[in-house]
Parts: C-alpha cells; sequence; structure tokens
C-alpha cells in the first residue's frame, strides 16, 4: 500500500454533472453490440450529458469477459473525444485484478477510473480497505473515483477510509450509491473538509443530493431519458427547488418502471433502451430477460419533452 508521500492524481478534471453509468448491449454471440454501443454513447452525449461511466454496475462489467470488457472501453474512447470526461470501472474480486484492468485503462487512454472495494470475499476492515485503494492509486497516474455500493461489493467503505483516502489525496471524488442519507452527508462533509467531490448515484435522492452539494449525479436511468437527468443538473445550478421537485417527480416514475422495484434492474434498463431501437435488451447469463408482463409495462412508458 503507498506511503503518504506517494504519488498524487493527475491534473485531469475531477468529474462533475450528469454522469451516464452506460449500460453494455449485447449481441446474439453474447459479444458487445459494437453498434447499438455507439449509437448509445452519441445519443447521451448529443443531450448533454458530462461525461459516461463504461463497465460498472448497469454495464455488467464484473460479468463481462476479459475482451468484452477491454473492447466495451475501446468503442467509448473512441467514441468519446470532446469535452466530456470517460470513466472506467474497476470492479473486480482481488487487487491484481484491478490493476490488470488498470493497465488496459491506461493503454487505452482512459483518463479516469471508478474503482470499488474488491468482492465475492468480502472485505472486512479499514486496512483491506486502504490496502486496495493505495494499490490502485499507486498503478497510475489517472484520477480515481471511489466507488461505494455495498448492494453489490457487500460492503460499505468506512468514514474513516473515506476520510483517509481523501487526507492522503489519493483521490479527489467519490462516487456514493447506498441509498444511506447519513452516510451520503458523512462523506460530503469529509469531501468539503478535504476538498474532494461527491456525486450521487442514488437516483431518489438526485433533488436531495443535488440541494446539499452533490458536484454531480450518476443515474443509471439517464441511459433512456438523458435530457431529464441534464435538466435537473442545470435546475440545481440555478437554485430552481420547484423545478428541481417537479424533474425528481419524472426520474422517481422511470426509475419505478425501468428498474422494476430492483427486482431485476439490469434487465428492466436494457429492454426499456431496447425499446428505444438500442440493442436487443437481453443481458449476460445467468441474468434473465424480461418476461411479456413486465416488458408491457416499460413499452407504456413514454418519453417525455424536457420539464422546464
Amino acid at each position: 500500500m503507498m506511503s503518504d508521500s506517494a504519488k498524487t492524481p493527475s491534473d485531469a478534471g475531477v468529474p462533475t454533472g450528469v454522469i451516464v453509468p452506460l449500460i453494455t448491449p449485447i449481441d446474439e454471440n453474447d459479444g458487445v453490440d459494437d453498434e447499438a454501443f455507439r449509437k448509445l454513447i452519441r445519443r447521451c452525449l448529443d443531450a448533454g450529458v458530462h461525461g459516461v461511466f463504461v463497465g460498472g454496475s448497469a454495464g455488467m462489467g464484473p460479468l463481462l469477459l476479459d475482451d468484452q470488457w477491454q473492447r466495451a472501453m475501446e468503442i467509448a474512447r473512441e467514441e468519446v473525444d470532446g469535452p466530456q470526461i470517460l470513466m472506467g470501472g474497476v470492479i473486480a474480486t482481488s487487487t491484481r485484478r484491478a490493476i490488470e484492468q488498470i493497465r488496459l485503462l491506461e493503454q487505452i487512454r482512459f483518463e479516469t477510473m471508478v474503482v470499488t472495494p474488491t468482492f465475492y470475499i468480502t472485505l472486512e476492515d479499514e486496512a483491506e480497505m486502504l490496502s486496495h485503494f493505495g494499490s490502485c492509486r499507486d498503478a497510475t497516474d489517472m484520477e480515481m473515483v471511489v466507488y461505494n455500493i455495498p448492494s453489490c461489493t457487500g460492503s460499505s467503505i468506512p468514514l474513516a477510509t473515506i476520510e483517509d483516502v481523501t487526507r492522503r489525496r489519493w483521490t479527489r471524488s467519490f462516487k456514493e450509491s447506498s441509498g444511506d442519507r447519513a452516510y451520503f452527508s458523512r462523506v460530503l462533509d469529509i469531501g468539503n473538509r478535504y476538498g474532494a467531490k461527491v456525486l450521487q448515484g442514488h437516483e431518489p435522492d438526485v433533488e436531495w443530493g443535488l440541494s446539499i452539494g452533490a458536484a454531480g449525479i450518476v443515474p443509471v436511468c439517464a441511459n433512456y431519458e438523458p435530457e431529464t437527468y441534464v435538466s435537473a443538473w442545470l435546475a440545481a445550478k440555478k437554485s430552481d427547488q420547484e423545478l428541481l421537485r417537479r424533474i425528481q417527480q419524472r426520474i422517481s416514475g422511470i426509475r419505478d418502471v425501468l428498474l422494476m422495484g430492483e427486482k431485476n434492474w439490469i434487465s428492466g434498463i436494457m429492454y426499456g433502451m431496447s425499446s428505444l431501437g438500442i440493442g436487443s435488451g437481453t443481458p449476460m447469463e445467468p441474468l434473465q430477460a424480461l418476461g411479456e408482463e413486465d416488458r408491457r409495462l416499460i413499452d407504456a412508458l413514454e418519453t417525455i419533452d424536457v420539464i422546464v
């Protein structure tokens, strides 16, 4: 693990604004659907989002074979060539596997990596967390976003670890997706103390998070209706709380339908995108495609003009 004197993040920009955690469309051969993935990325960029996040939970990053994961990263790098930030998921079962992914991201010329705690063997204490994040920090000069998503990793990053990695300048930003408002507020306090940003990854809390100082949002349903989330960001920048409240109502409505109450959320968002002509709607095994009744619910969801 790195010492306090180890290398600090590069001068690349810290992610802010609307960052879309992209789904990864899969073709009939279980490979990355190049055409659909490019179409999705262009659609999001054209809507005015500030960046995209590839290979995260919504993108089924840990489910992809190594060559599929690499191909998704290569496509994203080819498509994102403007001012938008490009973030690659480093979600692995061990630190060594994480560092292999970091090396590939460097080769593909990513600016930013998003690192979770390791999973399957659940991390239990701060020393393990510090060892993992420190080794990932030491492996590269890329910007590192520390990502807390206990629903997927089985562990929540201790607040003491959040403070430690921020104080040491290993990271300048966090993606927080626990849905625990008290925890989010504490992370935001730590970030404010040390000059780090916090991204809200829990869609029911977009309005709340932006209102208390989140630097941005990372909403999965922005794949489906990116303009709505850009409008939420702009409303927050203008301190228009009434508009932001109305946009949150739309966000919650989209989420309730597409994510199926979280019982089958990846299949839901993938089918939702297929209903817009992007991808087949089929997730990676062992995840199952939606049944007819669930598909009908999504088919009935109509996109709307941006709320103004």
